[in-house]
């Protein structure tokens, strides 16, 4: 599907599924330098099961025109607009590592549009590494290799797959090359200044479901069940043995 949203084009990713008048949507918002091609399983199943499936690649990732939207409140103005644009009135967001910032803040700037939140490989906060967003800035190829290879967890460093002859880390990497040359940086420092999450998070109205990776080294799992902790209507579960990248793990 796509739309025309702020003078750029924006490529929303459906399941493959048309959307049915009457039917619950579930909304994808992919992490840090990604796009609609993390949630390819996530997004064609749901499709199937009678939901209305809305996973775009925002401005400047994959096939969305526009400049990257800089801040996680923008950001989520930005998702909130294409709701609009899309005829969904109210949805469950689904948001991985910086989508769930981003669904965070949705729900706190429009609480009756959100039925619910998957918090994916995230937390309340995400510090980022000075130095990750210097090389994001000047060196973006060399910023893909490292979040890729930090971002996987034991089994994708084997190069074993339940899709037989994938590989997660070569597909991450050419997912993550597929961006506008900006795209990276400005969503590691959107996962940087955001600091408000706790808050944001304790008052939350709506059911939430935590998932988060064992062995994830870029949010680690601390830090996501400090978010977990504080929220007021809460499943968690820990996948073992996984990293970051858990809709492709």
């Amino acid at each position: 599907m796509k739309v025309q949203l702020n003078g750029a084009e924006v490529h929303v990713a459906t399941g493959g599924r048309d959307h049915v008048a009457g039917r619950p949507f579930v909304v994808f918002l992919h992490g840090a330098g990604n796009c609609h091609l993390t949630w390819v399983s996530q997004s064609r199943a749901l499709a199937y099961d009678d939901y209305n499936v809305i996973a775009p690649d925002m401005p400047g990732q994959n096939l969305s025109g526009g400049d990257p939207v800089e801040g996680v409140e923008a950001q989520a103005d930005w998702y909130l607009e294409l709701l609009e644009a899309v005829g969904c009135d109210k949805a469950v967001l689904a948001g991985h590592s910086q989508g769930g910032l981003i669904a965070l803040e949705m729900a706190t700037k429009a609480p009756a549009k959100v039925a619910g939140i998957c918090f994916i490989a995230t937390a309340n906060a995400i510090p980022v590494n000075d130095a990750l967003i210097g090389m994001a800035e000047n060196r973006q190829d060399k910023a893909i290799d490292m979040m890729t290879s930090w971002g996987h967890g034991p089994q994708a460093h084997m190069h074993d797959n339940t899709w037989p002859g994938a590989s997660n880390i070569t597909y991450g990497l050419e997912v993550m090359e597929l961006n506008a040359e900006t795209a990276l940086a400005t969503d590691l420092k959107a996962c940087a200044a955001f600091d408000s999450g706790l808050d944001k998070a304790k008052a939350l109205k709506c059911p939430t479901l935590c998932i988060f990776g064992e062995k994830d080294r870029m949010t680690p799992v601390k830090f996501g069940k400090t978010l977990a902790s504080v929220l007021p209507d809460n499943e968690l579960h820990i996948l073992a043995g996984a990293g970051h990248m858990l809709p492709v793990e």
